[in-house]
């Protein structure tokens, strides 16, 4: 159980980095007359590089148990997740394309995760 919570973070960690990436990218495309310390320096980059690392520590412990070859698949969800949130945070229109992805993303995921294994 306690690999299945650092697979949760290492989940969480990563879109947080994803989310905290695209809210630079927006501060830099709206303020480009910053300079490139003060980008280094911003809160929306200081933060993606905080999460980026705790992803990867996490990750690293769920490689510590788990099989590359099942725990890597599951990590998928990450698309889901930002999927989810460039459409109710950013207002990104999501197409049909997009849902039907999401849709066999889900269904890898619950086919790979039906073994009790995974849960240790």
């Amino acid at each position: 159980m306690t690999t299945f919570l650092l697979f949760v973070l290492s989940v969480f960690s990563s879109s947080m980095s994803q989310y905290w990436q695209k809210r630079a990218a927006m501060l830099f495309a709206m303020q480009p007359e910053l300079r490139p310390l003060q980008k280094l320096f911003s809160r929306p980059l200081i933060l993606s590089v905080f999460f980026l690392g705790l992803g990867a520590m996490t990750w690293l412990g769920v490689l510590s148990v788990w099989d590359v070859s099942m725990a890597y698949p599951l990590l998928s969800i990450n698309f889901v997740i930002m999927l989810l949130l460039s459409h109710y945070v950013f207002e990104e229109p999501i197409s049909l394309r997009q849902w039907i992805g999401i849709a066999l993303i889900m269904l890898g995921v619950i086919i790979l995760a039906g073994g009790e294994q995974w849960l240790t």
